[in-house]
């Protein structure tokens, strides 16, 4: 990699205000690792975060994301019900800082907290100041599963009143029952809002398993008001019993993954406390049957006991359905990598990119290399508006040189901490972060900011 953009999902770390930064903080530890001393302080608005990775030497080029459910944490935490009218004023506010401080976009998360507090008017008008802008949002939208349709209506509807583009992060569709047909009836959506003249993209990664933290299992109602509220939920066996009642129903409403996939097919990890490390990787429903347990207690347990700072793997997609959206024009490859502190990685954070190269290039001919290649390049760069991912004269030289028949992925879920290889060199800004797979740190990245700042 040689540009990475960070803040996806509306969890961006900056700008996270004065208020609530370290109960901001403690609600994204599970994907960013603990908060250390000192480094709250430059997370409070987009310039200073921005200012202080600017400082940081680097081999990559990094660019951020203003997070939608971060700015809305920052003014009212994690508290649910609509925002005042100034609440909403300091909304405008932090949003404006962070374009003005020069962030590629806005990313919304409308499935997480604080974010599902919104309703399609309320995100709109928490939106506004991207109006006419041509700045794009980029949207985990409310519902992957049984209501994807609804849920991408919603968010053509507000890109399409604020006149700006909409990007769809990570677009799959989550559950057999959901495979097939669906992804046909999502491009039409696409292309009926196409013809209006909403410019809509997506992207997606080359896996069927996903990652997101393990409390997004819970159904919203009981994710309100941050940690200590969800932990004093889980601790209630009354809450409990009423939380169960929800997860064993299908809905439109939220994104049930564990009605949709099952515990069979959920993992937790990344697990720190000594009662539940030791299970790291494992599925919900094995980790209950070790346990004698049944799956939805041994999930409020996990969550409990490690105050819901637990990242999960999810095997949610089909294939069919992943190659059907990717053979798109609109479509770019993403990585979607989070980075948990501990326990195993989803092995895209080694091997999204060169997997596209090696499995659907090289091995089964779904893509031709350029195809493949300018949908890791040029295709992401134009989606937010950076001046990168073109071969050419007078462009900035971020440049990847292999053999195809050389490359090779070793990272897979059992030992995910593996480097790809045959990578003869990476060039970053022209000055060589890796020859011959051997990391040389060139710390030639710079930071990327919007156009204009």
């Amino acid at each position: 990699l040689t540009t990475v953009v960070n803040g996806n999902c509306g969890l961006s770390v900056a700008p996270v205000g004065e208020k609530f930064r370290e109960e901001i903080a403690g609600f994204l530890s599970s994907v960013t690792g603990e908060v250390r001393q000192g480094q709250a302080d430059v997370m409070s608005t987009m310039s200073s975060y921005l200012a202080a990775l600017s400082k940081e030497k680097r081999s990559v080029n990094t660019g951020m994301l203003a997070g939608n459910g971060t700015i809305r944490a920052g003014v009212k935490g994690y508290a649910p019900g609509k925002l005042s009218d100034e609440e909403m004023h300091q909304v405008w506010n932090a949003l404006e800082e962070s374009l003005a401080a020069g962030a590629l976009g806005v990313s919304l998360g409308v499935a997480y907290a604080p974010e599902f507090e919104y309703d399609r008017d309320g995100l709109a008008q928490a939106l506004q100041p991207l109006k006419g802008t041509g700045i794009p949002i980029t949207t985990h939208v409310r519902h992957e599963g049984d209501g994807i349709l609804l849920a991408l209506q919603e968010v053509i509807s507000v890109a399409e009143e604020l006149q700006i583009p909409l990007h769809v992060s990570h677009l799959k569709c989550i559950g057999q029952k959901n495979w097939g047909d669906t992804p046909v009836k999502i491009l039409q959506l696409f292309d009926q809002a196409a013809e209006r003249g909403v410019k809509v993209d997506f992207d997606l990664y080359p896996y069927l398993t996903g990652s997101t933290q393990l409390v997004h299992l819970l159904p919203p109602q009981f994710q309100e008001g941050g940690t200590d509220a969800i932990c004093a939920r889980l601790a209630d066996p009354a809450c409990r019993k009423e939380i169960t009642k929800v997860l064993q129903q299908p809905s439109d409403i939220f994104e049930n993954i564990v009605e949709l996939a099952g515990f069979e097919r959920i993992y937790a990890s990344t697990l720190h406390t000594q009662q539940f490390g030791s299970y790291a990787g494992q599925s919900i429903s094995a980790i209950a049957k070790q346990l004698g347990k049944d799956p939805y207690d041994t999930l409020y347990d996990i969550l409990l006991a490690e105050r819901c700072q637990v990242t999960m793997l999810d095997t949610i997609a089909s294939e069919e359905d992943m190659l059907y959206f990717l053979k798109d024009s609109r479509a770019n490859l993403i990585s979607d990598a989070i980075y948990p502190a501990g326990g195993k990685y989803h092995p895209r954070v080694y091997g999204a990119f060169p997997k596209l190269l090696t499995d659907y290039v090289r091995d089964r001919n779904v893509f031709s290399i350029e195809e493949a290649v300018y949908k890791m390049t040029a295709k992401p760069a134009a989606v937010l508006g950076l001046n990168r991912g073109i071969l050419q004269k007078g462009m900035p030289a971020d440049i990847n040189v292999f053999h195809l028949d050389k490359l090779q992925i070793h990272a897979d879920f059992q030992n995910p901490d593996q480097y790809c290889t045959g990578f003869d060199y990476v060039l970053v800004g022209g000055e060589i972060a890796v020859e011959k797979d051997q990391y040389r740190n060139s710390k030639s990245g710079v930071l990327q900011r919007r156009s204009g700042n």
